[in-house]
């Protein structure tokens, strides 16, 4: 069932501060006389500078159109008045004025004594126009005709067309022989039993999606170009490029470009990357450990997840920035994220743009399964100690930040000895739930299992190996459970104070829930107790101490019915 808007005066306030922009436009009063009690010869003209807003909003993102606000002012017009047959009838005039017909949602929102009328204007996954011929889009706070060059753009967008499938008209040759063996010697290192080598290589190219019929010719797609288009062919994806700067601490900087097939500009992109890698050294105990600012696997993998998923419709390049002073790198990506996808859910959730770059790409050994680019840079940023990627969406473009900094050496420690004790790596999510602990901690299984990166399905499972080996103990009970380091993993003397006041804290927790059991209950014995703390029965002795530590505090004393298998307690009033 379709999701529509909630309406509430909290929210008309948000978007009132906004003002007009891409998605809200104001209108003060509609005077048709028939409709809104206002003589006018001809309203006809209101009717289509309705239906030029509706379109804009439509080929965007969607909208509102909020009628009975002055514009200029964001004031209410207490004068606004409509019925139901009004707006029935703007809607129906408005929608005959638009091509397809787009869908108009009315709202009604009483403030301060108005009521006001609010259409809603959906996100459309169709381009649509003006009965006059129109293709308009929202931009800023008004309109503007779209661009023949934006057109593909807005279809990519829409799910209109999948551009890497596109088709070219190419006069004369548009293949490149020396690239198509290339790509066919990646694909044989990769995988030499691949069923692709064995196709001619007019079958080759049509089962990687690099060329489709179409009106009884055969023509190069968008993919076609990328991986084996000859440099004329290229010249049809003059934006396919990336712009790398390196700003240096001096204030100076050394710009490099990259255009070319995908191949070579991953090639030789990365080849710079990786030169300018720089390491530092850190010592733990009898481990050693060498640190990069940017690791090969980061740099790779956004590097290829920038080539891969950007917007090849959109005329922008990649760009790549390093600034030394500021101490981090970050690739922008034209487009914004795919449907579906957004900053929070990016690490989990997969809409691949260009599936056949994508599919090309996996072939040759340069990606692999959808969402595994970001489970590596993950693994290895958490590994090194290193803070996760801080991605930017804007109007146009997607950009992924990383720094050099290491943020906590603990984590190369521990990741070193889980290595050591298992002979593995610490997987992803045994490293998200080890870096919620150290950066704050102590953390509550219920923190734990909110946190968007950790499967509360694997949680349990998680909590109970790293238990076993002695990386984390828990502390508190029932709903005031969390986890803390283990004491083995603690060096500094303020991690040691830390341990001791969490566990004391612990214990007198459990005291408490011991006296105020016997403030309703007579008495209480070991296995009760354990019950009652949810304990197991290796914890038997833990809670003979805790007896004992209440018996010395003269807040409680044994029963005189106590047997030595059986000792029972009593609370002193």
């Amino acid at each position: 069932m379709k999701k529509y808007t909630k309406i509430s005066v909290q929210w008309f306030y948000s978007l009132l501060e906004r003002g007009e922009c891409d998605i809200v436009d104001f209108k003060e009063q509609l005077e048709d006389k028939k409709v809104f009690g206002k003589s006018l010869r001809n309203f006809a003209p209101r009717y289509d500078e309705m239906a030029r807003d509706v379109v804009a909003f439509a080929n965007l993102k969607g909208g509102f159109l909020f009628v009975g606000i002055v514009d200029e002012t964001k004031e209410v017009n207490e004068s606004f008045v409509y019925d139901d047959k009004k707006v029935f009838e703007l809607i129906k005039q408005v929608q005959d004025r638009t091509t397809p017909t787009i869908i108009l949602i009315p709202h009604r929102i009483r403030v301060n004594g108005t009521e006001l009328l609010v259409l809603e204007i959906p996100f459309s996954p169709q381009m649509h126009r003006t009965s006059k011929g129109e293709y308009l889009i929202r931009c800023n706070d008004g309109n503007r005709a779209i661009e023949p060059h934006e057109i593909a753009t807005i279809q990519a967008e829409k799910g209109l067309i999948v551009y890497d499938q596109k088709t070219w008209n190419i006069s004369g040759e548009w293949l490149d022989e020396d690239r198509l063996q290339t790509l066919r010697g990646l694909i044989e290192t990769k995988n030499s039993e691949s069923p692709y080598l064995d196709k001619t290589n007019a079958d080759f190219l049509d089962s990687l999606g690099m060329v489709k019929e179409e009106d009884g010719r055969i023509k190069p797609t968008t993919t076609g170009i990328l991986f084996v288009g000859n440099n004329k062919a290229l010249r049809e994806l003059p934006y396919y490029e990336v712009k790398y700067i390196h700003y240096y601490a001096d204030g100076t900087y050394k710009p490099y470009e990259y255009r070319g097939n995908i191949i070579d500009v991953a090639r030789d992109c990365f080849a710079q990357l990786k030169a300018e890698i720089r390491q530092r050294e850190y010592i733990f105990g009898l481990f050693r450990e060498y640190v990069e600012d940017y690791s090969e696997i980061v740099i790779r993998e956004l590097l290829i997840n920038a080539l891969a998923h950007r917007d090849i419709s959109r005329q922008q390049i990649i760009e790549i920035r390093k600034y030394d002073d500021g101490g981090y790198l970050e690739f922008e990506s034209p487009g914004r994220f795919p449907e579906g996808v957004t900053v929070e859910n990016y690490l989990r959730k997969t809409n691949p743009r260009n599936p056949n770059v994508m599919d090309i790409l996996r072939e040759i050994g340069l990606a692999e399964k959808a969402g595994s680019g970001f489970d590596k840079i993950f693994t290895d940023l958490l590994k090194k100690g290193k803070p996760l990627p801080e991605p930017e969406e804007t109007e146009t473009s997607v950009i992924f930040r990383i720094k050099a900094e290491v943020s906590s050496e603990k984590l190369i420690e521990l990741s070193l000895l889980y290595e050591n004790q298992t002979g593995k790596s610490l997987k992803l999510d045994q490293l998200f739930v080890l870096s919620e602990i150290v950066r704050r901690g102590k953390v509550k299984l219920s923190e734990l299992a909110e946190s968007p990166n950790i499967s509360p399905y694997r949680l349990h499972t998680i909590l109970e190996k790293l238990q076993d080996l002695d990386f984390i103990e828990p502390t508190g009970k029932t709903s005031g459970l969390a986890y803390i380091l283990h004491i083995s993993k603690r060096k500094s003397t303020d991690d040691k104070i830390d341990y001791v006041k969490a566990k004391k804290q612990d214990k007198a927790r459990q005291k408490e829930a011991i006296l105020r059991y016997l403030d309703s209950i007579e008495t209480i014995n070991n296995r009760e107790a354990r019950a009652l703390l949810k304990l197991q029965e290796k914890d038997r002795y833990a809670v003979t101490r805790l007896f004992a530590e209440l018996v010395a505090a003269n807040e409680i004393v044994q029963t005189e019915d106590s047997v030595p298998n059986n000792v029972k307690y009593r609370r002193l009033k």
